[in-house]
């Protein structure tokens, strides 16, 4: 009985141990958190980007590796995501899985490590408006001087801010001195450099952008690694600690993500005393944040391109609804195409949610001034500047820049106005319209008669009173008889003078009469 009690208790002993050991591994296993960054950047990536980084750190990931391929976008943006980047405490690793042009030279930068794939390439970092040209120096200046910071701010893997300089500015030329030195100079520098007999060797003339390959990034060491792979590049990589203590104070301790000879070379630095590995990432756990539909569609929604055309189709919508009676399709395909608006902005985390309110109070104040109060006043402007003034903060806050967000914003109102011009004139004249308008002709033989024959040219010249409002049709009395007619000019209130001006047939255009 008592062998039975002592083989139960090694048995339960065994077992606990088992479970403590797969413990302890599960724990030594690090994990890795990969957010893709594999598009145009706009204010939807930003956001994308920032939910991805918040739910590495929930699930305390050890390290965040940013798959890059991208031919850049908005400044606003990349800063954003810059941030976000800069403010984790987790290791963050930049593989360029083919470009990180413009903003993705940026974002890369601003990563704790870059790691990029032979034939990949990171520069060409200038900006430019909303036109396709060069921006203006006040933005040139913004941008040089922000990659120049997120360079000079990255102390794990010390950059040259020269060479990130020399992708943003064309002034400079980039060299290369005798004793493997980089640095920019200015023209005038260079040459007389050059007639002093400095030896040095151009990597980037004047009035070119640097482009940096794998091979040059690595040989200039804007970069720390090549792979080809995620598998690959784990491979090269382990997590380290560096600080004073590990037994008595962590507070001052570092984590970093290095390659072998990183941390060899640190070690070196340090002492082997102040710097350890604690895990590698070698078959890691990988772990990817998926963009989701929803993202995918604030991508596409958020793009300026995409905003302006659906800000156009709804006011084009609202436009024709106005003008018709009663209430239809071309008003609910307008709510729904501001909506869209408004509401993937929404999703993009504008500042204040509260625009799409502004631009319904707007609306209604013109809804106010068309069908309630005569002519065109404080209630119309006051709409319109609430609307337009709505989707300007809008534009502003995706793109960052006043002259882009005025930009779009014109291009919203032409191309409402050029879409509203081509269904006046053609829509009538289409199947779909003409199967709700009534086209059924009303002939003599079937028994319709017009207004009698009578000759208003009588009336030419006439003066009357108006007996109802006229906006622009209503009625008058004119030479004692009551006449349909309409108003040349603007709105006129009932029970004003008027006078004759033109006759067509049966038609009697007036004119208030001045006192």
């Amino acid at each position: 009985m008592k062998s039975w009690k002592n083989l139960l208790f090694i048995t339960f002993l065994f077992i606990i141990s088992i479970i403590s050991i797969n413990h302890l591994a599960a724990e030594d296993t690090a994990l890795v958190y990969v957010i893709d960054i594999r598009t145009e950047i706009g204010g939807g990536v930003h956001t994308y980007i920032k939910k991805g980084i918040q739910k590495a750190e929930d699930v305390n990931a050890d390290v965040i590796v940013f798959d890059i391929d991208t031919p850049g976008g908005l400044v606003l943006s990349a800063v954003k995501i810059v941030h976000s980047i800069q403010d984790t405490r987790i290791p963050t690793i930049a593989f360029i899985n083919k470009q990180a042009i413009s903003a993705g030279a940026m974002i890369s930068a601003a990563c704790t490590q870059i790691v990029m794939t032979s034939a990949s390439t990171i520069g060409d970092t200038a900006p430019i408006d909303a036109q396709g040209k060069e921006a203006d120096e006040k933005t040139l200046s913004f941008i040089r001087t922000t990659f120049q910071a997120i360079v000079e701010d990255q102390q794990i893997s010390p950059r040259n801010p020269d060479i990130a300089l020399a992708m943003v500015d064309k002034k400079f030329v980039l060299v290369r001195l005798e004793n493997g030195d980089i640095i920019k100079l200015r023209p005038e520098e260079y040459f007389n450099a050059q007639e002093a007999g400095e030896r040095m060797k151009v990597l980037c003339a004047e009035g070119e952008l640097l482009t940096l390959t794998a091979r040059q990034a690595l040989e200039y060491k804007f970069a720390e690694a090549r792979a080809e792979t995620l598998d690959e590049l784990l491979s090269k990589y382990q997590i380290i600690q560096v600080g004073r203590s590990y037994l008595q104070d962590e507070s001052d301790v570092v984590t970093m993500a290095l390659t072998e000879d990183a941390y060899l070379s640190r070690q070196e630095e340090l002492g082997i005393d102040q710097v350890r590995v604690v895990k590698t990432l070698e078959n890691a756990q990988v772990s990817k944040y998926v963009v989701t539909l929803a993202d995918r569609l604030v991508f596409f929604i958020t793009s300026p391109y995409i905003s302006a055309l659906l800000l156009s189709l709804g006011g084009l919508g609202l436009l024709v609804e106005i003008r018709t009676p009663g209430f239809g399709i071309p008003g609910i395909l307008g709510l729904l195409f501001i909506g869209l608006f408004f509401g993937g902005h929404m999703l993009n985390q504008i500042p204040h949610p509260w625009m799409p309110l502004i631009f319904v109070v707007g609306l209604a104040f013109i809804v106010l001034e068309v069908f309630v109060i005569p002519g065109f006043g404080i209630a119309g402007i006051l709409g319109l500047v609430l609307m337009l003034g709505s989707v300007f903060y809008v534009f502003f806050d995706s793109t960052g820049d006043f002259a882009a967000a005025l930009l779009w914003l014109s291009i919203s109102v032409i191309l409402t106005a050029v879409l509203g011009i081509l269904a006046t004139i053609y829509l009538p004249k289409s199947t779909p319209f003409q199967r709700f308008a009534l086209s059924t002709v009303m002939s003599t033989d079937q028994g319709y008669h017009s207004a009698g024959s009578e000759d208003f040219q009588s009336f030419l010249g006439k003066t009357g009173v108006a007996l109802t409002p006229l906006r622009p049709a209503g009625t008058a009395r004119i030479d004692n008889k009551r006449l349909d007619v309409v108003t040349v000019g603007d709105f006129i209130a009932q029970h004003t003078p008027v006078k004759v001006l033109e006759v067509e047939g049966s038609k009697i255009s007036v004119e208030a009469l001045e006192e």
